[in-house]
């Protein structure tokens, strides 16, 4: 059989083309990624990551506009309806972000400028009457908020035509063809952001356009004048829609379809062809009559206006923070063990020493090659300038014969090395951490790079002190981390390596090794790094596993309280810019929190990735 030629019915081709047996079929429906090639994978994972980045721009947004910092986008799978803040994975696309940021603008702007007693002390008793009430003071909304926000509004416009286009209703070429809702949305929308010619480029809007134009132009103009107060808006949407309702009844003061119809001919013809109408015959069915008021469609793309945000779970605190403790290596660790250690750990890691000393040696040689030496010259004041001498000896009074050496902008760089101090570092993984560390250390302070090195841990198995004060309280429902920190600091960014050495070897010590809270021993890594004075500032996490205490998941409700809180502290400085942040992850997916990550799953990899993921960041 030749290669791609299908002889039998369990051969299917895929959508990429591939020809594929039963049995991959099978794998590739209980698992869909199980046969897709690393570069796949790869692709798949930077989709995903570029899709939660599209999110929290919205949910950004969001929180911008309706002033309220507790709106979050909730991502949906790609069936349904989305309305309000939410989004489905299919719709988070680059193409498609005016149209969502159009709707989350709508609902948070309608959350910032709605005040829901006096709409409903003033909404009209009528069901199809405070229907369209209701998406008037949406409008409003809208309006008033995106007044000095251009972008906004267009926004808001690229939602209506998404919705339009989604509900097949964009390619109306007649008014009895549009809804009365959408109508409304637009023409009363342009109004109120200043537009004097229709949003929506179709004759069936255009049509509209004209027609409430030459009917309602005193009560739009009113809409308009009272935009800012909600009251006084609500009178003025009140008559809007009583003269609507009049004037397509026919009852009304404006020209009637067949005044309309005598002055449609010539130019006025020739006019409405231009901007894509129909020529019309005497029956001028162009026109909306009564039956506009009675909808038998069910518009359920209509943003709500009763929204209501989901409930958020209680921010992540501790519940007490009295019994945490940052500490020296030292102060934790007797040097008589931490020696012992050193020793152990000497005679133990000669092969991997080996390999990790040639490639802390490249990076050190690619860093001073990078430190390029600049000198000022003619100065009153520092090293004589040997090819100065002769002017001095022929002008004793010359005095710009020095030059001084000027400082690398490179060297002006912090280095922090944040090490995950869990029970499940013990062994090989731990000792690996520990010799990296110190031949990094070692080599950056020759490029005159400064570096720390701090671990993160707790002070005891499933609850310390802090979980004993919380029983003696009666156990009071949600009450937050309840382990006792133990952040440790083995080497200050100020303290020269020859005088931290040995307590790099206090983090092989396993009675320290216990549980871990990652994301507030990142704040506080990152709080150190903020304080430091150098201007560029790295931050490099050495994980194995996910956030995990056992006492604050049990009896806390919400079981993500610590990895939802190591999200938003990843986010918070990612977000800020000041520190470059990224993650090694040991046989385990740190790509899930930092946007800058890399797994390893061979433990003698560890020394090499770091170095590897150092010297890179180091190098951009």
């Amino acid at each position: 059989m030749t290669d791609g030629e299908i002889r039998s019915t369990i051969l299917k081709r895929d959508d990429k083309g591939a020809v594929r047996n039963g049995a991959e079929w099978l794998a590739l429906w209980s698992d869909p990624s199980s046969m897709m090639s690393r570069a796949e994978k790869s692709d798949a994972k930077a989709h995903d990551r570029h899709r939660l980045d599209l999110a929290q721009q919205l949910a950004a947004s969001a929180r911008s506009l309706s002033g309220r910092d507790d709106l979050d986008i909730q991502v949906v799978g790609d069936d349904g309806v989305y309305t309000g803040l939410k989004a489905s994975l299919g719709e988070l696309t680059d193409e498609n972000m005016p149209a969502l940021r159009g709707r989350v603008d709508s609902v948070a702007l309608f959350i910032a400028h709605h005040d829901a007693q006096i709409h409903a002390a003033l909404a009209p008793p009528d069901p199809n009457e405070r229907r369209l009430f209701d998406l008037l003071e949406l409008v409003r909304c809208e309006s008033f908020g995106a007044e000095r926000l251009p972008g906004v509004a267009e926004n808001i416009v690229a939602n209506h035509i998404d919705r339009l286009s989604r509900l097949d209703i964009m390619g109306a070429h007649l008014a009895a063809l549009v809804p009365l809702e959408e109508a409304i949305r637009m023409v009363v929308g342009d109004v109120l952001n200043g537009r004097n010619e229709a949003s929506i480029p179709t004759s069936g809007f255009w049509m509209w356009h004209r027609w409430m134009h030459q009917r309602l132009d005193a009560q739009l103009a009113k809409l308009s004048e009272t935009m800012g107060d909600q009251q006084d808006y609500a009178f003025a949407a009140k008559w809007f829609l009583q003269t609507l309702y009049e004037a397509l009844q026919g009852r009304g003061d404006g020209p009637t379809r067949r005044e309309i119809s005598n002055r449609t001919g010539g130019g006025d013809e020739e006019e409405e062809l231009e901007h894509g109408g129909t020529q019309t015959d005497e029956d001028n069915s162009f026109e909306p009559g009564p039956e506009a008021l009675v909808s038998d469609e069910k518009l359920d793309a209509l943003p709500i206006i009763d929204f209501i945000p989901p409930p958020r779970p209680p921010a992540y605190r501790p519940y007490t923070d009295s019994h945490d403790r940052i500490a020296r290596a030292d102060e934790l660790v007797p040097q008589q063990i931490m020696r012992q250690a050193q020793d152990a750990l000497e005679q133990k890691r000669s092969a991997n020493k080996r390999a990790m000393a040639r490639l802390v040696t490249q990076l050190q040689r690619r860093l001073m090659a990078k430190q390029t030496r600049s000198w000022a010259f003619d100065l009153e004041d520092g090293l004589i300038d040997a090819s100065r001498l002769d002017r001095v000896i022929v002008n004793p009074g010359f005095a710009d014969a020095y030059k001084q050496e000027e400082e690398s902008q490179f060297r002006d760089t912090c280095v922090t090395l944040l090490i995950d101090n869990s029970g499940s570092m013990r062994g090989k993984t731990i000792e690996l951490a520990c010799m990296a560390s110190d031949l990094i250390c070692a080599a950056l302070e020759n490029c005159s790079v400064s570096t720390e090195v701090l671990g993160f841990t707790t002070q005891g198995w499933k609850g310390g002190a802090a979980a004993q004060d919380w029983m003696r309280a009666d156990r009071p429902a949600n009450p937050g981390r309840l382990n006792d920190l133990l952040h440790i600091i083995y080497k200050s960014a100020d303290e020269p390596y020859r005088r931290a050495k040995l307590n790099l070897c206090a983090m092989m010590s396993n009675d320290l090794l216990k549980e871990n809270i990652d994301g507030e021993a990142l704040l506080w890594a990152a709080r150190r790094l903020v304080g430091r004075p150098e201007q560029r500032r790295i931050l490099l996490v050495i994980s194995d596993g996910a956030p995990v205490d056992q006492a604050t998941i049990e009896a806390n409700e919400d079981k993500a309280i610590l990895d939802r809180h190591l999200k938003e502290v990843v986010a918070e400085i990612e977000r800020t810019g000041q520190i470059e942040l990224a993650a090694l992850g040991i046989r385990h997916e740190v790509d899930q929190y930092y946007r800058h990550a890399k797994r390893i799953d061979a433990i003698d990899d560890l020394g090499p990735a770091l170095i590897g993921m150092l010297d890179q960041m180091l190098r951009r």
